[in-house]
């Protein structure tokens, strides 16, 4: 696939593509870095507090680790639709990068919290 010439020219996209790399980079470090299985033989995968009693579910390491390799594919997949949408609209490129910033921003704070319980 050829990326348009136009799509490498856009300051904004430029921005959120940007923007998603050092979100990716931050993701991915901080699961990487400040996660320790031997630390703590129980990994908490899921917090979910309740009326009755907090509700905390267990699950394998690499449950954790599934969240960077989440944060890389969704990068790369949403700069790949990016390129693939500007053809059609700007508008809808630019949209599908936002969100996909967002979702990143959200990933790495869900990550940063399971980490943070243990």
């Amino acid at each position: 696939m050829e990326v348009p010439k136009k799509y490498l020219h856009d300051r904004l996209i430029l921005l959120l593509i940007t923007l998603i790399g050092i979100l990716v980079v931050i993701g991915v470090s901080l699961v990487l870095l400040r996660f320790d299985p031997n630390k703590n033989p129980t990994t908490v995968v899921a917090y979910r507090p309740s009326v009755s009693a907090t509700s905390i579910q267990a699950g394998k390491p690499i449950d954790i680790y599934v969240l960077a390799i989440f944060m890389v594919l969704t990068a790369g997949a949403a700069i790949f639709l990016s390129a693939r949408a500007y053809l059609v609209r700007r508008f809808v490129a630019i949209f599908l990068l936002a969100s996909t910033a967002f979702l990143l921003l959200i990933a790495t704070i869900v990550a940063n919290a399971l980490i943070s319980i243990q």
